[in-house]
């Protein structure tokens, strides 16, 4: 046993060094913001590359390069040669739109931004959508020649500052604040209010015990003026830079934007995984995307909203309520949906079949003979038949805690970004 340990030792760092220097042999130590296009409607989309640049060093980890999760609707991947040496997972608001009704009937053009290491070749960018029976399929390809790519959409970026700072930007997750609607009369509540977000983050359990595996970052940033619009009965305009807007899609609690070109080029300086935008307001909203971004708006006296939201962006957790006040689909019934806390019985085997213990029905009665149980109940993702959640009441249906399920998934996606 001794010489197995002084093995492992030995060995480890050398595997640990040998899987850092392959990043070093195909990507440089920043990052590349890809601009995109992506348009269509539902059954139809198109990508299209507007610009590229650099966006100051890479902050995700150099040794997980692969996602294997197949969370997400569309998934980027960079080729060198015929080698897959990166990929990442992700949704977005043109696949929500997809779902309307609107999205059934018109086409739209929506701004996305994917982040890569930055090549030191030449690279084949690939894009590809998952359809409705859970199927990938390539929608995009082009080749990505480093040496000529662009300058980013704005002028002004924001200066990133620590709100809580854990470690080596490679083997942490790091997240951002952005303020939003924040006007320079604002400076004081805005210094205020985004430290409390920097605390709130760590609020919620499994959150509060990992603040040795985030770091949280803050920049200020100023609108032209104070508050939100897409209120009813505001007279406030959509802001020219962030478009932060209540009633996206329909739905008056939805605080969403389209402009990504100008949110990552005011963050290139920052290191980041995850985005969440601070919306000045005091009216109940919010939104989350995986790998997208998440937004909330300022409630001292509560973090859920946030935190919910930061488990859609972050964790690929979906809502666990069956209500809805817009037509946006929460997830298909005719497949194993792709959020790991959301089950058709399609394919259960994949989901928490393992945490169920013996003697539970599956499905299981919403009584309260199974109140605190691991099992599966009827009601997610904005349907009330046909769709199933895993406790009776969790962080992603209200305001309790995460449940196990939710939990141990937040604690494996955190293994994609930590060591």
């Amino acid at each position: 046993m001794r010489r197995f340990i002084a093995f492992l030792v030995f060995v480890m760092p050398l595997i640990l060094s040998a899987m850092t220097l392959e990043y070093d042999e195909f990507f440089e130590d920043e990052t590349l913001n890809v601009e995109l296009i992506h348009s269509g409607r539902y059954g139809m989309e198109f990508y299209r590359i507007e610009n590229m640049y650099g966006a100051g060093r890479w902050a995700g980890s150099k040794t997980r390069l692969i996602d294997a999760t197949n969370y997400g609707v569309h998934r980027v991947e960079v080729y060198s040669d015929k080698k897959l040496i990166y990929s990442r997972n992700y949704c977005s608001l043109f696949e929500e739109w997809s779902t309307t009704a609107a999205g059934k009937r018109d086409c739209r053009a929506f701004e996305e931004v994917v982040r890569v290491p930055m090549p030191k070749e030449i690279i084949m960018l690939r894009i590809s959508s998952k359809n409705e029976r859970g199927v990938w399929k390539e929608v995009f390809a082009d080749k990505i020649d480093p040496s000529h790519i662009g300058s980013p959409s704005l002028d002004r970026v924001c200066r990133p500052f620590p709100l809580s700072y854990a470690g080596d930007i490679n083997k942490k997750l790091d997240v951002v604040i952005l303020p939003a609607g924040y006007s320079i009369e604002d400076s004081a509540k805005l210094r205020k209010d985004i430290r409390m977000f920097g605390e709130f983050m760590f609020s919620k359990h499994p959150f509060d015990g990992l603040r040795d595996k985030i770091n949280v970052w803050g920049v200020e940033y100023f609108s032209e003026y104070s508050g939100i619009p897409g209120l009813k009965g505001s007279s406030l305009e959509s802001e020219t830079e962030l478009g932060l807007s209540y009633n996206t899609f329909d739905s008056p609690r939805y605080l969403m934007s389209e402009n990504l070109f100008n949110i990552h080029s005011l963050l290139r300086e920052t290191p980041y995984d995850q985005i969440v935008i601070m919306c000045n307001s005091n009216v109940y909203g919010g939104g989350g995307i995986y790998n997208f971004y998440a937004t909330s708006y300022v409630n001292p006296n509560n973090s859920f909203v946030l935190i919910h939201e930061f488990g859609h962006s972050f964790a690929a957790l979906g809502d666990e309520y069956s209500d809805n006040d817009s037509d946006l689909e929460g997830a298909y019934k005719n497949v194993e949906p792709w959020q790991p806390n959301i089950t058709a019985l399609k394919d259960f085997s994949k989901k928490w079949k393992d945490m169920i213990g013996k003697g539970v029905p599956v499905p299981t009665p919403c009584t309260p003979e199974y109140e605190g149980v691991v099992g599966v109940y009827e009601g997610a993702a904005y349907s009330a038949k046909g769709l199933y959640r895993p406790y009776q009441d969790c962080l992603m249906r209200s305001d309790k805690p995460f449940c196990p399920v939710c939990v141990r998934e937040i604690l494996n996606m955190m293994e994609l970004y930590t060591e």
